[in-house]
């Protein structure tokens, strides 16, 4: 087991470390903490939905460190005027946003063609995802449909079998609200 402590460095090495082994870790967001890895690795992925017992129609969020980094992964030129200024208005207010997807990105990261993308409101995790060269799935540290864990310690202790882990900060201790914002008007979801 690896736990680091949390600074751009480290998570950028944390998410490298993840993508070449094939592993998930947990780290803070600006909002709760998270399970993820590096879109980059399709395994260490589909390894995180064995670990939350959570169905695979459901694809996770993924952060990105810069709307270019999101381009990596969703079609911004498909927004329309309004729904990109509601996005630019409201992306680092802790908004997660479900956007039409890249023909390019994996399945594993798309559902109807559209994947749910937030740029972290959290300058650490952004230099970070930018260092590390690619946008991280996360979704929150818990058994799919339970409570999530925001305590490294109980995080630790319940997902042992993770072995990478950053222990820092959140944000907020809430999820993210959620907007699909791919088709004509802006839907909440949560």
């Amino acid at each position: 087991m690896l736990v680091l402590k949390e600074n751009i460095n480290n998570l950028a090495e944390m998410f490298n470390i993840s993508a070449r082994e094939n592993i998930p870790l947990i780290f803070p967001t600006d909002t709760i903490y998270g399970i993820g890895a590096s879109i980059s690795s399709i395994l260490a992925n589909q390894k995180i939905y064995k670990i939350k017992k959570r169905p695979a129609d459901r694809p996770f969020p993924i952060l990105a460190g810069s709307f270019e980094q999101a381009e990596l992964i969703a079609d911004l030129t498909s927004l329309s005027p309004t729904n990109y200024k509601f996005m630019c208005a409201k992306y680092n207010k802790c908004t997660t946003f479900i956007i039409k997807a890249k023909d390019s990105l994996p399945d594993i990261f798309k559902k109807d063609n559209k994947a749910a993308v937030r740029i972290p409101n959290k300058e650490i995790l952004c230099k970070a995802l930018l260092q590390h060269g690619f946008p991280v799935t996360a979704t929150s540290v818990n058994e799919s449909g339970q409570s999530f864990l925001n305590n490294i310690s109980d995080i630790i202790k319940n997902f042992n079998k993770i072995s990478l882990f950053i222990e820092g900060c959140t944000i907020q201790n809430i999820s993210s609200s959620i907007y699909d914002i791919s088709g004509e008007n802006i839907v909440k979801i949560r």
